[in-house]
């Protein structure tokens, strides 16, 4: 019984989708690990949302900021991932140094109800 019940939970790991292990990387903090799970959902023409928004958030704290960027511009010029995109589309112009479309980004979070913005526009 107990092995029966081991067996399928090493088959529901086994079967948890690329973007699920992300999320679960993501929150202990492991970066790198999460960029490797969404690399083959990336490759495609039209990546998964949450894909895109997760792999901008973690280039952005890896100080990837080109790839963060390039992320976060896929959803923005898209006007898919809503005020967390254009947060995180604000983050990383703020770090590569355009202050100006940062504000405007972030200014544009802020409006559509993303209140985490509110603390970089002071």
């Amino acid at each position: 019984m107990v092995r029966a019940l081991a067996l399928l939970l090493l088959g529901s790991l086994a079967l948890a989708s690329p973007l699920e292990e992300a999320r679960a990387l993501y929150a202990r903090g492991e970066m790198e690990g999460v960029l490797a799970r969404l690399k083959p959902l990336l490759q495609g023409y039209d990546p998964p949302e949450e894909a895109l928004l997760l792999a901008g958030f973690a280039h952005h704290r890896l100080g990837q900021r080109e790839e963060a960027l390039y992320a976060f511009s896929r959803l923005v010029g898209t006007l898919r991932g809503g005020a967390e995109a254009l947060f995180g589309f604000g983050l990383a112009l703020r770090a590569a140094g355009d202050l100006e479309g940062a504000r405007s980004a972030l200014e544009e979070a802020y409006s559509q109800g993303y209140r985490e913005a509110a603390s970089l526009l002071q």
